[in-house]
């Protein structure tokens, strides 16, 4: 240590470790180098947070893996509940009861709402603005409230959206509730939009991404939009009913970390949009394939191969699920979007920047350990 401070009072690199355990990290790492107070280069070091879920999911049967599919991303878990049902829908030729289609997409807009009131929150409390934290959780639990009454689970919803359509219909009462917790998330929205000195003083400008370099580093979701693509896979290749909605694509072109944060905020609007559409043309109906209404253990998955792709909160996530005729999936394998931004986006991006701005540029990207060790 006494070296390296030696090394930084003459004018040369030294190493900074910022994470694991450091609140702005989320078990993640990230291996900077420093000239002073600011970062010459910056390796990511992922692997924190690692359950295995990929193979774990080879000895299981998709009821139990709807379960686990919670857990691949706390912050939007049924948003990854809806990929590995769909791969699962994919491969047994299950035919989707339309209500159950409708219900889907309501609670995956409702759980891409509350994740991007978490971003803002941990983005807010990254460059030291602790209200908008306090702002952003306090909402967040009218979603969670939601989730309980709908799936029984506030923040795992015990699989609720699983093969074959949705675990059980909504409850009596539960689309005015929505409504009315969608008319308190717009208060929020009108209060991310005021005049906010913190964010653009930390925000703007810092971190540029061109639209060439998200491409180039595989860039998805929010953080390519936010660089001027006009991109989302609701619209590129619809799936469940997405097609049947009006909603609109957010996209920016400075591609900076305000320009993001814009985007999250924008992307919350055309959410509660689609959801109010959603319920109004709510059909009646069951909400589960007959054949699996009691799903057993010793149900047989045909013989086949999927790629199943949606557009989950931070980007592209997809499952590639390979059956050998058995119950339980011969392989799993599973792309989070958190992956290509974390690594080869963030360490492109830190290069250049002061220390104190390291976690506004991590949580402007926003990013998810869960996904990414997997």
């Amino acid at each position: 240590m006494i070296d390296q401070m030696e090394s930084a009072a003459k004018g040369s690199d030294f190493d900074l470790y910022f994470g694991p355990a450091h609140s702005g990290s989320g078990n993640f790492g990230v291996k900077l180098k420093i000239n002073g107070e600011q970062v010459v280069s910056a390796v990511s070091d992922p692997g924190y947070l690692h359950r295995g879920f990929e193979k774990l999911m080879e000895y299981r049967v998709p009821i139990q893996n709807a379960v686990i599919s919670d857990r691949l991303c706390v912050l939007e878990a049924l948003n990854w509940n809806l990929l590995h049902a769909e791969a699962v829908d994919e491969l047994m030729g299950i035919d989707i009861p339309e209500r159950a289609k409708y219900i889907r997409v309501i609670v995956a807009e409702l759980s891409r709402i509350q994740s991007h009131i978490i971003w803002f929150g941990v983005l807010s409390i990254g460059i030291g603005f602790d209200t908008g934290f306090k702002l952003a959780f306090g909402y967040r639990d009218y979603i969670l409230d939601l989730f309980e009454m709908i799936t029984g689970g506030r923040v795992y919803p015990t699989g609720y959206i699983c093969p074959g359509g949705v675990r059980r219909d909504l409850p009596d009462g539960a689309e005015e509730k929505i409504l009315q917790v969608l008319d308190k998330i717009e208060e929020m929205i009108d209060l991310e939009e005021l005049e906010n000195p913190v964010f653009k003083a930390r925000l703007k400008g810092l971190a540029v991404l061109t639209l060439y370099d998200a491409i180039r580093l595989g860039a998805t979701g929010p953080v390519i939009r936010a660089s001027g693509m006009k991109t989302d896979v609701r619209k590129d290749e619809p799936y469940e009913v997405y097609d049947r909605f009006d909603f609109e694509i957010p996209v920016r072109y400075e591609g900076d970390a305000y320009a993001r944060f814009l985007i999250g905020v924008e992307e919350m609007k055309q959410s509660i949009k689609i959801i109010k559409q959603a319920l109004r043309d709510l059909p009646d109906g069951p909400v589960i394939d007959k054949k699996l209404k009691k799903p057993r253990p010793k149900g047989k998955i045909p013989k086949g191969e999927v790629y199943v792709r949606n557009e989950v909160s931070r980007g592209e996530g997809a499952f590639y699920m390979i059956s050998d005729g058995s119950g339980m999936p011969y392989r799993c394998k599973i792309r989070g979007p958190s992956f290509l931004h974390m690594i080869p986006v963030l360490e492109y991006l830190l290069k250049g920047v002061q220390i104190a701005d390291v976690p506004a540029v991590y949580w402007s990207l926003n990013i998810c350990p869960a996904d990414l060790d997997r």
